[in-house]
C-alpha cells in the first residue's frame, strides 16, 4: 500500500503543473468508469501502481487526464484520484471523436467498438443478428487472434482486444504506446460487454441494411442503443458500484482464474442477451408489418419491467467486465 501511494503521489506531483477545470462526470460515460471502478475494487496494489505508471505515459495524459479532473478529485485521497483517472483511461477512447482533426485522426478507432454480427471464433459460435423476413447472412469465419500482427488487421472489437492485449501486455513495447492500449482494453472489455456492440437486426424493408445495433429503433427518450449504453447514468458510479459489490460480489469474487481473457466467450454471452431480451416480441412483430407496407416504424415505450431489466442486465455485465479486467491485468501485467 505504501509504495502505491508514493508512486501515486510522485506521479500527481511531477503533472499538476496547471489549474484544473471544475468538470463534473460525464454521465454517459457512467458504464465504463463502473467497470474501471469494478475493476480497481479487485486490483492488488501492486497492479494499480503498474497501470498508473503506464497511464502517465499517455501522450495525452496533460490534456485528457490531469487537466479534466474535478476539484473535487483533486482534493480528495490517492485513492479516489487513481479510480478516476482508471474511469477515465475507460471513457477516453470516446473522448478522441471530439479531439481537434490532426489528433482525431491519430487516435480515434471508429470501427474498433463493435463487431459484425454474423462474425464468429471460437466459444462465439452463434450469430449475434436478428432476421426478419430475410435469410440470415452466411457466417463469417474471423480472424484469429495469432493473426493480428499490426493495426492493419484491425477492423472490429475482437481484433481491437486482440491487438491492444498484445501491445500492452508487451514490456518491449513503448510506454506511450502501452499506455494508449491500456485505455483502449479498459474501454473495449466494457463494450463487448454490451450486447448492441456484437450485432443488429435485418429486416426485409425497413433494415436491408441492418438496424446499427438498436441505433434505428426509437424509443421514448433516446434510440434502443443510447437506451442501453445509458441504462446507469441515472445512478451514477457510486451507488451503482455499491449495488453492484452487494448483489454480485460472491459471484465476482470466485471468478479468479475463469474466462483466460477469452472475449469470444465475452461475446457469446452478449448475444445471447441481444437475441432473446434485448429485441422485444412487440419491436419484431412491428418491424415485421413495416415489411408488408410502407408506414413508417413507430417508437417504442419502454416499460417499467423491460427498464428494470435492462438496469438489471447492465450491471451485471458491467460487473463481470470489471472483475475480468482485473484478473486480465493481474495475469498479465
Amino acid at each position: 500500500m505504501t509504495r502505491f501511494r508514493n508512486y501515486l503521489f510522485v506521479v500527481l506531483l511531477a503533472t499538476l503543473t496547471s489549474g484544473f477545470m471544475h468538470n463534473s462526470f460525464a454521465w454517459d460515460a457512467v458504464g465504463h468508469r463502473l467497470s474501471a471502478a469494478i475493476a480497481s475494487h479487485y486490483l492488488s496494489d501492486d497492479s494499480k501502481t503498474e497501470l498508473l505508471r503506464i497511464l502517465a505515459h499517455h501522450p495525452r495524459f496533460q490534456q485528457d487526464f490531469m487537466k479534466r479532473m474535478p476539484a473535487s478529485i483533486v482534493r480528495g485521497d490517492n485513492e479516489g484520484r487513481l479510480n478516476w483517472l482508471l474511469g477515465q483511461a475507460a471513457f477516453w477512447p470516446d473522448i478522441t471523436r471530439g479531439l481537434p482533426e490532426s489528433e482525431r485522426e491519430k487516435y480515434n478507432r471508429a470501427n474498433w467498438h463493435y463487431i459484425d454480427g454474423a462474425w464468429l471464433r471460437g466459444q462465439a459460435d452463434i450469430q449475434g443478428n436478428t432476421y426478419i423476413g430475410i435469410s440470415p447472412f452466411e457466417d463469417i469465419a474471423g480472424r484469429s487472434a495469432e493473426d493480428v500482427s499490426a493495426e492493419a488487421n484491425v477492423d472490429n472489437i475482437m481484433n481491437a482486444l486482440d491487438f491492444n492485449t498484445a501491445l500492452l501486455a508487451n514490456s518491449q513495447t513503448s510506454m506511450g504506446q502501452r499506455a494508449i492500449a491500456l485505455c483502449w482494453v479498459l474501454h473495449l472489455v466494457g463494450d463487448i460487454h454490451q450486447p448492441l456492440h456484437v450485432g443488429s437486426l435485418y429486416s426485409a424493408k425497413q433494415f436491408s441494411r441492418g438496424d446499427r445495433g438498436g441505433n434505428g429503433i426509437d424509443t421514448d427518450g433516446r434510440n434502443l442503443h443510447a437506451r442501453w449504453d445509458r441504462a446507469l447514468s441515472g445512478g451514477g458510479v457510486n451507488s451503482n458500484l455499491k449495488a453492484v459489490l452487494a448483489q454480485h460480489s460472491t459471484t465476482l469474487k470466485r471468478m479468479d482464474g475463469q474466462d483466460d481473457g477469452n472475449w469470444s466467450l465475452w461475446m457469446k454471452e452478449s448475444r445471447a442477451l441481444l437475441l432473446n431480451t434485448v429485441y422485444t416480441s412487440e419491436m419484431k412483430s412491428a418491424i415485421a408489418r413495416t415489411n408488408r407496407s410502407n408506414q413508417p416504424l413507430r417508437e417504442f415505450n419502454l416499460n417499467n419491467d423491460y427498464v428494470a431489466t435492462m438496469e438489471y442486465h447492465a450491471r451485471m455485465r458491467l460487473a463481470l467486465a470489471g472483475r475480468r479486467l482485473a484478473i486480465w491485468f493481474e495475469d498479465n501485467l
